[in-house]
């Protein structure tokens, strides 16, 4: 932690940081600095009324404090030290010590910002880590409002969690435990990157129970689809058309095979004899294909496939649920492809 003494007008503070910013605030107005901390610079200020000196109680403390700079206020250094209180003491250090940031905002912002990871063609998931959990235990949160807020927001709001914030106050109505212990929550989620935090503030106005939820406002979107009941769902692929896919690509990589070895013009049909392959068999394909999905269909009754090649003869026949107890003369013939 880091000691800053202040007197102003007579009036003196001691206080260590970091803390929490009401506490804070209600401090410096207790020796009439009734200004945003923002507003608080770090450097002596006897001139404006106020002197200001910095006490580093640790190794940790002294790399901080020797990065202050004229316009660094005390806001910027206790957002720090509470980012720093977060984490591993040692790890924060090292950190710090390898940081070639000037100002305490530049160091604020570097140790605060995610690397960007390296090229990799293997799946990234982004989450939080728990140290050395001893279980999981997932919990049912309802989520009664979801509300975006600025990235800038976003980012204060995953560093410093046990700040204040307006939008946890203004909602204390949608967050509360119901005679079924279910969690009713907020959603607050960054409008940029569609990261979110779950929060259930029980009376506070921190998010006092919390939880980092990744791709939140995907989550948020599919299930409002699916409540408007445009829910889509991908079908299964079918067999004809695997084998119609591998036709496409076994055709592709024979084209480029090919082209490296100097050829440069093709026609499909040549490429499909020499794959022992023609334009009936990938009609064929392309028939069964569509017989296939709409059998899958739960509005369709039957399908049948004609295989023999006749002209002007339908190659499937449908009949829908709609259409079952129709007279002949009502019923819907063949479709002809």
């Amino acid at each position: 932690m880091i000691g800053i003494l202040i007197n102003n007008n007579g009036k003196t503070l001691f206080t260590a940081l970091p803390k929490e910013t009401e506490k804070l605030e209600k401090q410096l107005s207790g020796i009439g600095l009734n200004v945003p901390m923002q507003a608080v610079n770090l450097s002596n200020h006897n001139d404006i009324g106020y002197e200001l000196e910095i006490y580093a109680q640790s190794q940790i403390d002294t790399e901080i404090a020797s990065r202050i700079i004229l316009h660094d206020n005390i806001g910027q250094l206790n957002d720090l030290m509470l980012y720093i209180s977060q984490g591993d003491a040692d790890k924060m250090y090292d950190r710090i010590c390898e940081s070639h940031a000037e100002t305490i905002s530049d160091l604020y912002n570097e140790l605060t910002t995610p690397p960007e990871l390296e090229t990799t063609d293997k799946l990234v998931i982004r989450t939080t880590l728990n140290y050395n959990a001893n279980f999981y235990e997932p919990a049912d949160c309802i989520v009664e409002k979801a509300i975006a807020i600025p990235h800038e927001e976003y980012d204060a709001l995953i560093n410093i969690t046990d700040s204040c914030y307006s939008f946890i106050a203004e909602n204390q109505d949608c967050m509360y435990y119901d005679k079924d212990n279910n969690n009713h929550c907020i959603l607050i989620y960054d409008d940029t990157s569609g990261d979110g935090v779950i929060i259930n503030a029980d009376g506070c106005n921190y998010p006092k129970y919390s939880a980092f939820v990744p791709h939140a406002k995907n989550m948020l979107e599919q299930h409002e689809m699916e409540q408007s009941g445009l829910k889509t769902v991908k079908a299964p692929i079918t067999e004809s058309e695997k084998r119609l896919l591998d036709t496409i690509s076994s055709a592709a990589d024979r084209i480029a095979t090919f082209a490296h070895l100097g050829h440069k013009d093709f026609t499909i049909e040549d490429v499909l004899k020499e794959l022992d392959c023609d334009f009936g068999d990938i009609k064929e394909l392309i028939r069964n294909a569509v017989a296939e999905k709409l059998n899958a269909k739960p509005d369709i009754s039957s399908v049948e496939v004609s295989d023999l090649d006749i002209p002007l003869q339908p190659e499937i026949s449908v009949t829908t649920e709609e259409t079952q107890n129709m007279t002949a003369d009502e019923e819907i013939g063949g479709l002809s492809l």
